[in-house]
């Protein structure tokens, strides 16, 4: 038997993931770490704890929040003390290039930033990642098809 509790939640829960289906997720192993991207958009991130302290609470019409996980490979630890930069280029080729903050979500380390998406296409996303000071520098990219 359902109740109204019950119901409630798988209503919250199906309307989750037909949300989620359209926040992008990515993965790659670069050097000695695994790399993950994702994006969702502003007002989604600035609600969670360890972004919406990091971010402006005002931002332009279309704003993404990309972020970036870094894990080494071998141990599965987080790595929390890399710079990263990230460079987006959209479908009518202007380039945007940023430092992204060390933020958190749900108490672990990350990169973020906003960025704005102003037009439907394929964008192209570049992360610098410099492990340590002085290190050499690793590259990330990515494509995102963004549908306004």
């Amino acid at each position: 038997m359902i109740t109204t509790v019950h119901a409630r939640v798988l209503t919250f829960l199906a309307a989750g993931l037909v949300a989620c289906a359209t926040y992008a997720q990515q993965s790659q192993t670069v050097g000695t770490y695994v790399v993950n991207f994702g994006i969702v958009p502003a007002e989604v991130a600035l609600g969670t704890a360890g972004h919406r302290e990091a971010h402006p609470i005002t931002y332009p019409p279309g704003s993404q929040h990309l972020l970036i996980t870094l894990d080494d490979a071998k141990s599965g630890k987080r790595v929390g003390d890399a710079e990263v930069v990230m460079e987006v280029t959209d479908p009518k080729g202007r380039v945007v290039s940023k430092p992204l903050l060390h933020t958190s979500g749900g108490g672990m380390p990350d990169y973020s930033e906003l960025f704005t998406f102003g037009w439907s296409g394929r964008y192209s996303i570049q992360a610098t990642i410099t492990p340590k000071p002085g290190g050499k520098p690793l590259v990330a990219r990515f494509t995102v098809d963004h549908v306004i």
